[in-house]
C-alpha cells in the first residue's frame, strides 16, 4: 500500500513533465520565429534611424566644409584687396579715400591703418557702419596683437593674422576682434581690424545660419562669437567643426544644427517594412491560433478513434471493410479470431479471400462481382459459409452496407459477420 502511494505521485510528476516537454517542443519554433521577426523589425527601424542621423551629420559636415572654404577665400580676397591699395603707389593723401571705399564694400572690417616699419600709425580710417569701437590711444606700436601679426607677416613675407582679442564697448558688451597685417613693398604695413561676428555674417552664406548656429571657437572649444537660430525644445543637436588655419593663428568653425528628434519611422521604406513585419506577426498569431484549434481537433479525433477502436475490439461481431475493387482494407480482431487469419494475411492483395471454401469460391466471386457492380444486399442479411485457417467450415450471418465517405461518395462496402454455428 505504501509503495502504491509512493509510485502514484512519481507517475503523475513524470506525466506532467512529459506534457510540459511536449508543449514546449510544439511551441518553441513559433516562439523562435516570433522573436526573430521582432528582432528584425527593431533592427530595421534602428538602422533606418541611424541612417537618417548619418545623413543629417554628413550634410552638416558638407555645409561646414563649404563654409570654411568660403571663409578662407574671403580672408584671402580681403587681404589682396587691402594690398591693392598700395599697388598703384598711392601716397598718404590718397590712401584714406581708397581705404574708405574699401570699408564701404567690406562691412566685416572695423578699421584700416597704414603703419610704418616701427608700427606707428600713419593713416587710419574707421568703418562708416558703426560707432567707433577701437580706442585711438591704444593703437600704437606697443599693441601686442598688431605686433604679433606684423611679426608673422614680416617673417612670412605675406599677410598674417593675430589671435582674436575682446574689445569692450561702453554701455556693456563688446566685440571680438582679429588683426590682419599686410606687409607692403615700400616698407611698413597695412593693418585691418576684423569683427569676427561681422566676418561670419559677410563671408558665410546666409543659408548656413538658417535653422542652425554658426560660431567661431578657439581650439579648446571656447566660443568667441556665434550667430544663427537658437536651439528649439525637443530637438537634437548635430555638431560639426573644422579648423581654419590662417597664417599666424587658427580659428575653429563650429556649426550646431537643430533637428527634431528622429521619428519612430524615419522614412516611407522603414514604415513599409514595419507594416509588413506587423502583418507577418499577425499572420503568425492567426496561424498559431489555427494550429492550436487543429491540435485540439486532432486530440478529439484521436480520442474518438481510440473510443471507436475500443468498441470494435470489444464486440464479438466480425467487421470487414472492402474497397470498390474488392480488396479488404480493414478487419477487426473478432473477425480475425473468427476465421483464424491475421490482418496481414487477410489484407494481402489476393484474388480470392483465404477464408472462402474452395468448393464455394466461384459462387462467392460472382456474388462479390454483383455487389461491386452496385447490387444492394438484403437488409435482413444473408447466410454464408466461411473456412477457418485449419480448414473447418462454419456458417455466418452477413450484413452489408455501402461505405460512404465525408463527401457522400461510396468508397466500398462494410460487412458485419455473426458466427451462427450454435
Amino acid at each position: 500500500m505504501a509503495d502504491a502511494l509512493t509510485v502514484a505521485p512519481q507517475r503523475w510528476a513524470l506525466s506532467a513533465f512529459a506534457r510540459l516537454r511536449s508543449l514546449w517542443q510544439r511551441w518553441f519554433l513559433w516562439l523562435l520565429l516570433a522573436v526573430l521577426v521582432s528582432v528584425l523589425l527593431v533592427t530595421v527601424v534602428w538602422l533606418a534611424g541611424r541612417h537618417e542621423v548619418e545623413q543629417v551629420q554628413a550634410s552638416l559636415d558638407r555645409d561646414t566644409a563649404d563654409a570654411v572654404s568660403d571663409l578662407r577665400s574671403g580672408f584671402q580676397r580681403n587681404a589682396q584687396s587691402l594690398r591693392a591699395t598700395q599697388v598703384s603707389g598711392a601716397d598718404r593723401t590718397r590712401w584714406p579715400e581708397m581705404a574708405a571705399a574699401l570699408l564701404r564694400e567690406h562691412r566685416e572690417w572695423l578699421r584700416l591703418e597704414w603703419r610704418d616699419a616701427a608700427l606707428r600709425p600713419l593713416e587710419a580710417v574707421n568703418t562708416p557702419y558703426r560707432m567707433r569701437i577701437l580706442d585711438e590711444t591704444a593703437r600704437g606700436p606697443e599693441q601686442s596683437d598688431v605686433t604679433l601679426a606684423c611679426a608673422a607677416a614680416r617673417k612670412l613675407g605675406a599677410p598674417a593674422y593675430s589671435p582674436s582679442h575682446y574689445v569692450p564697448i561702453a554701455g556693456g558688451g563688446g566685440v571680438e576682434v582679429m588683426e590682419l597685417c599686410v606687409p607692403i613693398d615700400a616698407g611698413g604695413f597695412l593693418v585691418g581690424s576684423y569683427s569676427l561676428r561681422d566676418a561670419l555674417i559677410e563671408l558665410v552664406g546666409p543659408t548656413l545660419t538658417r535653422g542652425q548656429e554658426v560660431a567661431f571657437t578657439e581650439a579648446d572649444g571656447t566660443r568667441l562669437v556665434a550667430l544663427g537660430s537658437s536651439r528649439r525644445v525637443g530637438t537634437r543637436v548635430f555638431t560639426s567643426q573644422q579648423l581654419i588655419a590662417l597664417p599666424g593663428t587658427a580659428l575653429m568653425l563650429r556649426v550646431d544644427g537643430w533637428r527634431a528628434a528622429p521619428d519612430l519611422f524615419p522614412n516611407m521604406l522603414t514604415a513599409l517594412v514595419t507594416a509588413i513585419s506587423i502583418a507577418l506577426v499577425s499572420v503568425l498569431v492567426l496561424l498559431a491560433r489555427d494550429t492550436r484549434r487543429r491540435l485540439r481537433a486532432e486530440r478529439d479525433l484521436a480520442d474518438a478513434l481510440a473510443f471507436r477502436k475500443a468498441m470494435e475490439d470489444s464486440v464479438i461481431t466480425g467487421l470487414r471493410a472492402r474497397d470498390l475493387q474488392g480488396r479488404i482494407s480493414y478487419v477487426n480482431p473478432a473477425f480475425c479470431e473468427m476465421v483464424g487469419f491475421t490482418p496481414e494475411e487477410l489484407m494481402a492483395d489476393n484474388a480470392d479471400a483465404p477464408y472462402w471454401p474452395t468448393e464455394l469460391a466461384h459462387e462467392y466471386q460472382q456474388r462479390q462481382a454483383r455487389r461491386l457492380a452496385g447490387g444492394m444486399p438484403p437488409r435482413e442479411g444473408f447466410e454464408s459459409v466461411f473456412m477457418r485457417k485449419d480448414g473447418t467450415r462454419f456458417p455466418v450471418l452477413i450484413f452489408e452496407a455501402p461505405l460512404i465517405n465525408a463527401h457522400r461518395v461510396q468508397t466500398g462496402w462494410m460487412s458485419a459477420f455473426i458466427d451462427v454455428s450454435e
